[in-house]
């Protein structure tokens, strides 16, 4: 220890500098010089103190008289014995100050080492705070650098991932556009074969039609000629007769009864030949419709009339037209309709069975007249007619009569059997191509109906048709799978031609009644509709759905079908309609 001391003072003298215990000592020398120095001072201020207060008080006794005086040898030994004894008292007093002194010091020196304990426990505490932030500090990088490196591993496991996902999406395009161009190939091949197995047949058929057609006119010759013989012979034996009854009878009166019976004879024939020349009264387009009409019509016009008989029209009678109204399928919104209009001018007035027809037909025609649309050709090339409809609706008849329709009108028509799955869909539509003069394609049954969809676009541009006419497989409109082979067919169409089809026509059953609203729900929204055609009104008596669907779903209608024949298809006129149905039009009479 005495020589670390002695290092660390060699060591403050060689530089200067002095350790902590040099600097001490130097303190405590100094602070002990200075005590004594204060000591001293003490000492002789307190000794100085006592002499003057016994001289004070021998000057007191002295005055008193107290004291006698002595001679100056005892009054010496008296000042030196007080001197020694203010001295011994200054010494007491100088003790007793410095062991007053003593104690202050150590009490000082106690708080001085308490505050150095204070402050040594504050400083490891302060290090001790010190040590826990930088570890917590410490933590939270290695958690932060942990969560880094997660996170990094995490992105390059999502990249990784994001990689291969597209590396698979990639090759499943690839293969998916494999399989297109072999599909499309073999499309084309057996186009190419059909193409060529068509042109041979067509021309097998072509000369078959032409032998055909020239043993009809070699027959049809010989079929005149023998007339012709016939005619010559008859009239040779008809000459040769009324020279043999002109000679027989040789008396005038009997020539004359002869030529009045010929007269008689030759008028009758030339007025039986007049009459079956003349043509049969056609009926007109009302009276044709309400023929149509005559189930729907009838049934509700013997209800209202049982209802409504000279009634006073209050609450209760309302009531029972707007039940009877929804009963006949016209839906909740034209049977309130009706009523409102009635009371608003005859409640509380009587009524007759005619003006609640009247007042029918007036909210029929408000409803259906916006509606009222004719088919017409918007002038794409080819325009293409998507029909739509569940089975038995009528789709595949109407399809038909509208091709023969626009055949009619010279324009070049091609017909497409997309109902692949019916055999007799394509027979029938078959027999109305021949009537319309159009080619009918078809695919194998139950085949591809969107890729035969496809083909008959492609062949419709190339050949240069106006139209191109769609039949579709009839669907039940809760048929997932079938109502998604639709959306294909839809999908097809439009990747050919954005703005096709031109038209997606939905064809309803009106014996169906309010199913009806069903199936145009659910068509309308896989196929577009874009005009409705309702057919079999003649078969039923709920014609009044075709004013639920109307007011429903404001799709416009382009025509009605009353019966079987193509002129049984007519254009929509909703006046007329509506005179038909609520049977104004009967009380009519019938139109010339």
């Amino acid at each position: 220890m005495a020589d670390e001391k002695k290092k660390k003072g060699l060591l403050g003298k060689l530089f200067g500098r002095k350790s902590k215990e040099d600097k001490r000592a130097e303190e405590a020398a100094e602070k002990a010089a200075q005590q004594k120095l204060v000591d001293g001072k003490m000492a002789a201020r307190m000794a100085a103190i006592n002499a003057a207060a016994l001289k004070s008080a021998r000057e007191q006794d002295e005055a008193a008289g107290i004291i006698e005086k002595v001679d100056e040898a005892e009054q010496a030994r008296l000042e030196e014995e007080e001197r020694l004894k203010a001295e011994a008292q200054a010494k007491e007093d100088v003790e007793a100050a410095k062991r007053l002194a003593e104690e202050r010091r150590l009490k000082e020196e106690e708080k001085k080492a308490e505050l150095a304990r204070l402050a040594e426990e504050k400083k490891k505490a302060e290090a001790a705070e010190r040590e826990r932030l930088a570890k917590l500090e410490a933590e939270k990088k290695a958690k932060a650098e942990a969560e880094k490196k997660a996170r990094e591993a995490a992105e390059k496991a999502e990249a990784e991932a994001k990689a291969k996902e597209e590396a698979r999406q990639k090759a499943e395009a690839e293969e998916a556009a494999r399989k297109e161009a072999e599909e499309k190939a073999r499309r084309e091949d057996e186009e190419a074969a059909l193409r060529k197995a068509e042109q041979e047949q067509s021309e097998a058929e072509a000369r078959k039609l032409k032998a055909q057609q020239e043993a009809e006119r070699l027959e049809r010759e010989a079929a005149e000629e023998k007339l012709a013989a016939e005619r010559e012979a008859a009239r040779k034996a008809e000459d040769e007769a009324e020279a043999q009854r002109v000679a027989e009878l040789k008396a005038e009166q009997e020539r004359l009864e002869a030529e009045k019976i010929a007269a008689a004879r030759a008028a009758q024939v030339s007025a039986d030949k007049l009459e079956s020349l003349q043509p049969k009264k056609k009926k007109g387009f009302l009276e044709r419709i309400s023929d149509g009409l005559k189930k729907s019509t009838n049934r509700m016009s013997e209800n209202i009339t049982a209802v409504f008989n000279k009634r006073k029209l209050d609450d209760e009678a309302l009531e029972d037209l707007e039940d009877l109204l929804i009963q006949a399928d016209f839906g909740v919104g034209p049977a309130t309709k009706v009523t409102t209009l009635l009371a608003k001018d005859k409640f509380d007035k009587e009524v007759t069975d005619m003006e609640i027809k009247v007042a029918l037909a007036d909210v029929v025609s408000e409803i259906l007249t916006p509606l009222e649309k004719p088919l017409e050709l918007v002038g794409a090339k080819p325009e293409v007619m998507l029909f739509v409809g569940v089975n038995g609706s009528g789709k595949t008849t109407t399809l038909g009569k509208i091709a023969k329709r626009l055949a009619d009108e010279d324009k070049k028509v091609l017909i497409v059997a997309g109902d692949t799955f019916r055999a007799a869909a394509d027979e029938q539509l078959r027999v109305w191509g021949d009537r319309a003069g159009a080619p009918v394609m078809s695919g194998k049954k139950g085949g591809d109906a969107a890729g035969l969809v496809y083909d008959a676009i492609e062949r419709a541009k190339s050949e240069n048709y106006d139209v191109l006419m769609i039949d579709t497989a009839g669907r039940l409109q809760n048929r997932t799978e079938l109502m998604d082979e639709l959306a294909k067919i839809v999908r097809v169409i439009k990747k050919q031609d954005e703005t096709a089809p031109h038209h997606s026509l939905l064809v309803l059953d009106a014996t169906v009644g309010q199913n009806a609203l069903l199936q145009t729900e659910a068509f309308k929204n896989i196929a577009g509709i874009t005009g409705m055609i309702m057919t079999k009104l003649d078969g039923t008596a709920k014609g009044g759905v075709l004013v639920s669907l109307a007011d429903k779903f404001q799709i416009p209608i382009h025509a009605i079908g009353i019966g079987e024949r193509i002129e049984d298809l007519e254009n929509f006129s909703a006046p007329v309609f509506a005179a038909a149905l609520s049977g104004v039009a009967d009380a009519m009479g019938p139109i010339e």
